[in-house]
């Protein structure tokens, strides 16, 4: 799974310097990364910083607030889901 993800997200963050922030193919980054989030969020410490690359190249193209704050909120959950793997970890380790 992480090689797929990997090679997708490559691909991704490889495509959006190339796509002159069109909101239209910036909303198509947007929903695929809304898709990949949940399936990385298994595999964090591989995938999760090629993610907050991709955002971040997106919120330098010119873009609408929605998108932004879609950005945003991608960026939020990704945040949450390390918390909270952080949190499990240092649980176990006083187990």
């Amino acid at each position: 799974m992480t090689a797929i993800l990997t090679s997708l997200l490559t691909l991704v963050g490889n495509l959006v310097p190339a796509i002159g922030g069109t909101t239209s193919t910036v909303g198509m980054v947007i929903s695929t990364l809304t898709e990949v989030i949940p399936l990385a969020v298994k595999e964090y410490q591989d995938v999760a910083p090629m993610i907050k690359n991709i955002i971040s190249a997106l919120k330098d193209e010119n873009i609408t607030q929605e998108q932004l704050d879609q950005l945003d909120a991608l960026e939020a959950q990704i945040d949450a889901a390390f918390d909270a793997t952080w949190a499990r970890v240092q649980e176990e380790d006083k187990s």
